[in-house]
């Protein structure tokens, strides 16, 4: 059952939204869309929008799946918006989500890793890793090589920002799981970008 708040506070809440911080403004926000405001949630849907889509290119490196995968999760944001606890940043509980269906997606497609992009699959390379000759020509054609856990412990540490328990709790694993995943793509990164010197 949905309840409705006066048209007075709701005006109110959303005319302060854009003068608050980002935190502040998604906290707010997300409880309108627990009460069922689909207003605010279409605004929720664009303050995360290229946050998401970054992290689904970089988990999937298909952008066809970026924006079915952005949908399915903001969906979720919907359904379990009243759930969301507030001792979480907004941050990490749709980042959280955002992680759990790429893994779902995976898993209902049967893959261990994404497939490879047309682009890449016509330079005869299946994995940029695994070619010994030459060293990959950028760091998307890098990122294509890794398993999805890393890709994504890259993501959320270098582009989003995230701490190391934030990561944790987004992708549900110890800290000390999230230490190994970044080592071993640093590990990988450095094989695969050493000059033949080395």
């Amino acid at each position: 059952m949905e309840t409705s708040q006066p048209a007075d506070s709701v005006a109110t809440t959303h005319s302060s939204v854009g003068r608050q911080s980002t935190e502040e403004a998604a906290r707010a926000l997300l409880a309108l869309v627990s009460a069922g405001d689909r207003s605010a949630m279409a605004e929720l849907y664009i303050l995360y929008f290229a946050r998401l889509a970054n992290f689904f290119r970089h988990l999937t490196a298909h952008a066809d799946l970026t924006e079915k995968l952005i949908d399915d999760t903001m969906v979720e944001v919907w359904q379990e918006g009243a759930s969301i606890a507030t001792n979480v940043t907004v941050s990490r509980a749709i980042m959280g989500l955002a992680y759990s269906r790429g893994q779902k997606r995976f898993a209902e497609a049967g893959v261990t890793r994404p497939p490879v992009p047309p682009a890449i699959q016509e330079t005869g390379r299946d994995s940029p890793l695994l070619a010994t000759s030459d060293t990959p020509s950028n760091p998307q054609d890098f990122l294509v090589g890794l398993p999805v856990e890393e890709r994504a412990v890259l993501h959320l540490v270098y582009a989003s920002g995230h701490s190391r328990r934030d990561i944790a709790d987004i992708m549900n694993i110890s800290c000390e799981c999230v230490d190994v995943l970044l080592g071993d793509a640093r590990f990988r990164l450095r094989r695969s970008f050493r000059s033949p010197d080395d």
